[in-house]
């Protein structure tokens, strides 16, 4: 029996999730978050004094109150002389059926203000928390040898 591959918006919905106080609100309307938020990209300085600021990017799985799911990265910026900035980009993930995919869609997408948003020192943490909510690492290799067809009963 061969098992059906389920999206991130699959995984994200059967999470049921939507429970309590809504972690925040959009223009479209109330979300709840179907995970901790999880760190894709952390660079910059300390905040302090000369030093650059401090900049990380979050990735939010979001299921929206009229049902609909969606993937938001949170750039926030941190310096003690100009305070908190946070900016938010939508990345097409849903559809994806691996980690690999959603690395591979994450890498393809920047913006203009905050440059890239996703880096590899960041992909097991990345990986941990998608494989923990049940999206697989990978699909299987091309070259793998199929499994063997189960003997016929007789």
């Amino acid at each position: 029996m061969q098992t059906q591959t389920r999206t991130l918006k699959d995984i994200i919905t059967g999470r049921r999730c939507r429970k309590g106080t809504a972690a925040g609100t959009t223009k479209r309307g109330a979300y709840w978050l179907a995970c901790e938020p999880i760190e894709i990209r952390s660079y910059g300085g300390r905040g302090i004094g000369n030093d650059q600021a401090d900049r990380s990017h979050q990735l939010e799985l979001r299921h929206y109150r009229d049902g609909e799911v969606s993937a938001a990265v949170r750039c926030h910026s941190w310096h003690q002389d100009t305070g908190t900035q946070n900016h938010w980009v939508t990345v097409g993930i849903c559809d994806c059926t691996t980690v690999e995919d959603v690395v591979v869609a994450l890498k393809g997408k920047s913006d203009e203000e905050w440059g890239h948003l996703y880096s590899d020192r960041q992909h097991s943490e990345l990986a941990a928390a998608l494989m923990k909510l049940g999206l697989p690492l990978a699909a299987p290799s091309p070259d793998d040898e199929p499994a063997p067809a189960p003997a016929p009963v007789a």
